[in-house]
């Protein structure tokens, strides 16, 4: 009986040792072969870069006193005019410290602040990759790449309380003025939805991210007035989603139920309101704040209407194309991993968008550029005026509130009509 036991320790002992030996001969193996690899491995090459140089350029062709090119040659390929481009620079090194000249580890003077904000711009402007921009500005890929984060972060920080604010008193006093000029009291824009493709969308998230055309995408919602001014942007649904479901988890009435957008009082038809509306396509929900076309109409009226709402609808239609062919990033697909940065692409390009409509619009001049990074706060008598609509959200969705304000549009365009 001892001699089993002892045949049996010795046995295990023995495989225990032969164990033991194959690890440490797959450990030697394996180190073995790291170390051929990084025998064969060519060794990094250091690309010398003139910053200097790409800096004194840059200011040569389009900052100096006599530039190369001129001013309709600047607008053109960095979307946007000289004094308003010195003027995002300006706000960006007021936030960043990044976007200012920094001396490297070597002693040397680094990119200069021309060079950064250039580079982001470029591949916002021109929908290139990270790599393209470098034998111009001599900037390297994953620098650029880091530019355009800075970039669209500060713009976001530094710009987005004015140029992505809730319109306040005055704004609201305009577009309700030029709402009145076209037929639709009360309105306060057009509201849609548009899909940006994405490439670089991960597998296991495809399924819910694919939309009817097969391809991930993410959707940005809208709305836009007459002069191509975004007011309100949600972006990151999936792309299975349709305008519904994403109206269902926008923030695009928070203004209106928190009491930070001011009133609205407007009368159509002869009966009052005291609430705006979009002008929205079909598959939107009957709701007063949704104006939309009317399906088959036979009535001349009706079709009369269903005509102008068409027609004025078109704005937001035309804010995403003229959004996409300023900013060529969103015209074609996203190429990044990160939802966050692309979220932070797209809203810095909605930013720029409306700095580029202010600075080139009718407006543009009775505007003060002193503060305008501030959010503008609206009375507090706001909540108190609408508190009985506000609290209660059924008026918001009351159908019934909805076709009395479509039939009450009806008659106004077409009473409108016979006076013209």
């Amino acid at each position: 009986m001892s001699h089993s036991h002892s045949d049996e320790d010795s046995y295990s002992s023995d495989s225990e040792e032969e164990t033991l030996l194959l690890v440490n001969l797959l450990v030697l193996n394996i180190e073995a072969r790291r170390h051929l690899q990084r025998r064969s491995r060519l060794p990094r090459r250091v690309i010398h870069r003139d910053h200097f140089r790409g800096e004194n350029l840059i200011h040569h062709h389009y900052f100096a006193e006599n530039p190369v090119y001129p001013p309709h040659v600047f607008r053109r390929r960095f979307r946007m005019s000289r004094p308003l481009f010195l003027r995002i620079l300006q706000g960006l090194q007021q936030h960043d410290s990044y976007f200012t000249q920094r001396v490297d580890a070597t002693g040397m003077p680094g990119l200069g602040p021309l060079q950064k904000v250039c580079a982001a711009l470029r591949v916002l402007a021109y929908g290139l990759p990270s790599d393209a921009v470098d034998e111009y500005i001599q900037i390297g890929e994953s620098t650029a790449r880091e530019c355009l984060h800075h970039f669209c972060r500060g713009i976001i920080a530094y710009f987005s309380g004015w140029y992505l604010r809730t319109p306040n008193e005055a704004d609201i006093t305009r577009i309700m003025h030029h709402s009145e000029s076209r037929g639709f009291p009360g309105m306060l824009g057009s509201i849609d939805c548009m899909h940006w493709e994405w490439r670089n969308c991960p597998t296991a998230w495809r399924g819910h991210f694919c939309g009817r055309n097969g391809r991930a995408s993410m959707i940005l919602e809208a709305v836009a007035t007459y002069d191509l001014w975004i007011w309100h942007a949600f972006f990151g649904m999936p792309g299975t989603n349709n305008d519904v479901n994403v109206l269902h988890r926008s923030p695009v009435f928070d203004p209106m139920t928190s009491g930070r957008m001011p009133p609205v009082h407007y009368t159509v038809n002869g009966n009052a309101y005291n609430f705006g509306y979009y002008l929205a396509d079909g598959i939107y929900p009957n709701w007063p704040t949704f104006v939309k076309a009317i399906r088959h109409p036979y009535e001349q009226k009706k079709v009369y209407f269903t005509q102008m709402q068409e027609s004025c609808r078109k704005d937001i239609e035309r804010a995403f194309g003229v959004l996409q062919a300023r900013w060529a990033v969103l015209r074609g697909p996203a190429y990044g991993w990160d939802r966050n940065r692309l979220t932070e692409i797209i809203t810095a390009c909605i930013i720029m968008h409306n700095m580029i409509v202010e600075d080139e619009g009718a407006f543009a001049a009775n505007t003060d550029f002193g503060d305008n990074t501030s959010t503008s706060q609206p009375p507090h008598l706001i909540a108190e005026g609408r508190a009985e609509w506000v609290i209660n959200h059924l008026d918001l969705r009351s159908q019934e509130r909805s076709c009395s304000l479509q039939n009450d549009l009806v008659e106004h365009l077409w009473a409108r009509r016979g006076s013209m």
